[in-house]
This record gives C-alpha cells, sequence and structure tokens, in this order.
C-alpha cells in the first residue's frame, strides 16, 4: 500500500491525545512499588486477620498496576488512530493491503476500548489473554482475586479463615507476572537523588521467606472448601426437619408459599448438588500441578456455594435465635 497522505503521518501514537495517560519516565517508576511490596511482606508476616486484610488490598492494587503497564506497553507502539483510519478507509474502498498491515488494522485497539480498558480490570485481562500475556485460567483467577479484594474491602464479605490463602496465591501469581514484565522505558533519573529500582530487582520479593508448596496450599483451600459444604448440607437438613416439622413444640414454619417457606424450600432442593460439591471440594487435594490449575476449580466451586450461603446463615441466625428463645423460658425471662 503506498498512499501520500499516510507515508507523511507519524505512524506511532505514543500517548493519543483522546488517551489521558502518563508520561512514560514517570509511569514506569518502580520505586514506589518496591515500598509497596515491602509492606505486603511485612502485613503478611504479622498473622492476623487485619494485616491479611491489609496485605490481600495491596496485593490487588500491585497487580493491577503491572496488569496496567502490560497493557500500556502494547498500546504505546499500536499505530495511530488516523492511520488506522486511513488504511481501513483504503481497504474498504478495495484496495489492497499486504497481510501485516490488515492485521494491525483488525487488531487496532480504538478510543472506545482504551476508555473500557482503562476503567474495568476484566476489559484490561481479557485483552492480555488476546495478546498472549495471561492464559484464560490466569485471567479468571485474578478477575476473581480481584472480586474477593472488593469483598474484603468494600463489603466485608469474605470470610476471614480464607483471607491468608487469598494473600499467599496473590503473592506467588503477583511474583509470576512481575517476573515477566517487559518494561517500556526504564528510568535512568530519580528525583530527590533516590536509588533507582529496576523490575528485576523486585522479582522474588514478594515470595521471599516463604516456602511456596502447592501441595499445602491445595490442602488449605481443600480444608476450607469441605467445611463450608458441609455447613450446606448441615443446613440442608435442618431446613428439610422444619418442613415437615409438627408438634405443639417444634418452632411452627410458615407455609412453603411465604419467604421463610420458600427459603427452606431452597435450601432442601440442594441437597441433590451436595454430592457433587461433596465431591469436587475432595478433589482440591489434588490440584497441586499449579496455582491456576489450584484456584479455577476452587473459584468456580466458590461461585456455587456463595449462591445459597446466604440462605444458610440467614437458617443458622433464626435457628439460634429460637434456641435463645427456649434457653430464655426455661430461666423464666
Amino acid at each position: 500500500m503506498r498512499d501520500e497522505k499516510l507515508v507523511g503521518m507519524s505512524p506511532l501514537q505514543p500517548f493519543a491525545s483522546d488517551w489521558n495517560r502518563a508520561a512514560v519516565p514517570e509511569s514506569e517508576q518502580w520505586n514506589w512499588l518496591a515500598v509497596e511490596i515491602a509492606e505486603v511482606q511485612r502485613c503478611a508476616a504479622v498473622g492476623d486477620q487485619a494485616h491479611d486484610r491489609l496485605a490481600l488490598i495491596l496485593l490487588d492494587h500491585l497487580v493491577e498496576v503491572i496488569i496496567g503497564r502490560e497493557v500500556n506497553v502494547r498500546l504505546t507502539l499500536q499505530i495511530a488512530d488516523k492511520v488506522i483510519e486511513e488504511m481501513r478507509e483504503f481497504r474498504e474502498a478495495g484496495g489492497e493491503l499486504e497481510d501485516s498491515l490488515s492485521l494491525l488494522v483488525d487488531k487496532h485497539v480504538g478510543p472506545e476500548r482504551r476508555k473500557k480498558l482503562d476503567d474495568h480490570l476484566p476489559e484490561r485481562t481479557k485483552y492480555l489473554v488476546q495478546m498472549g500475556v495471561l492464559s484464560a485460567a490466569e485471567r479468571d483467577v485474578l478477575d476473581r482475586l480481584h472480586e474477593y479484594r472488593n469483598a474484603a474491602y468494600h463489603r466485608d464479605t469474605l470470610e476471614g479463615d480464607l483471607i491468608s490463602d487469598l494473600v499467599l496465591a496473590y503473592r506467588v501469581l503477583a511474583n509470576e507476572l512481575l517476573a515477566r514484565h517487559k518494561p517500556l522505558a526504564w528510568t535512568m533519573a530519580a528525583s530527590g537523588g533516590q536509588k533507582i529500582v529496576t523490575p528485576q530487582q523486585l522479582r522474588g520479593r514478594l515470595v521471599e521467606g516463604v516456602e511456596v508448596d502447592l501441595r499445602a496450599m491445595a490442602g488449605r483451600f481443600h480444608s476450607h472448601m469441605v467445611e463450608r459444604v458441609q455447613a450446606i448440607a448441615s443446613a440442608v437438613g435442618e431446613a428439610g426437619n422444619l418442613l415437615g416439622a409438627g408438634g405443639d413444640e417444634e418452632p411452627q414454619v410458615p407455609a412453603a408459599d411465604d419467604e421463610m417457606g420458600r427459603m427452606l424450600t431452597e435450601l432442601r432442593a440442594v441437597s441433590k448438588q451436595l454430592p457433587s460439591w461433596t465431591k469436587r471440594a475432595e478433589g482440591l487435594r489434588s490440584k497441586a500441578s499449579s496455582l491456576a490449575g489450584l484456584m479455577a476449580p476452587f473459584i468456580n466451586l466458590d461461585r456455587e456455594l456463595r449462591r445459597i450461603e446466604p440462605s444458610v446463615k440467614r437458617l443458622e441466625m433464626i435457628t439460634d435465635y429460637w434456641v435463645q428463645q427456649q434457653i430464655d423460658e426455661i430461666r423464666g425471662k
């Protein structure tokens, strides 16, 4: 393809005017990431839930930064929007482009998608799968770990005994991402005479002093999931008893067409899925070949259990209330 208008245009689009990015030297600083990694190590070493939550939040931010830089490396070097539009119009008018140029047109990320990439982590991880940077399994794990962070940070709905396990898994995965990252630019100076930190110097720091034993991690996620399935099984049995309860001394359960009855009916219906859930929970012990191979089945089962667990917790609260009422009656309160 030869077009004088295209030849005279700047072919690269380092930071487009419609794409508000920081300058390369500033965005590629690694000094502050070294501080963040040190804080992750410090918090994770304390060993209590409060510091594990802080470590999870910091890790999530660190991973988002690395993923953002992976995206920027590729978008910064793509052909400018106007050049791509000229080539697209040329092709649509019947002109023939070389295969390499036609591929650039098809893969080009325009302003609308760049906006989505800026606003949503799943869009960035999807793009990196398309670019061959992440596997589909890694993307699923990263997106779900981000949801876990939101559950801990925004909603406080994450189980306390799960957080430390998630921190360990996140440290391993973030370290792998950092090890494979190839920066767009190397900062050769820092303000205030700060010592320069390069990505190579950060590799391995997230897992320093940590024995990364995938078999042990599989055992921890297995134990956590087995406990949750057992809690659901107990609630399913209690729901069945209440729906069939009778006698003056039994709690008066509303009919199956009201809110309480629907909740109990929903719980009892889960009995059909319990054998599958139990088998999958037990199978987590054998998922020790890779981190993604362990986390993906855990995440899939976790998503299914979370649909019914609010009803399990509500039933636990109701039965606790009934028990307390009976105790109060016996004591004459």
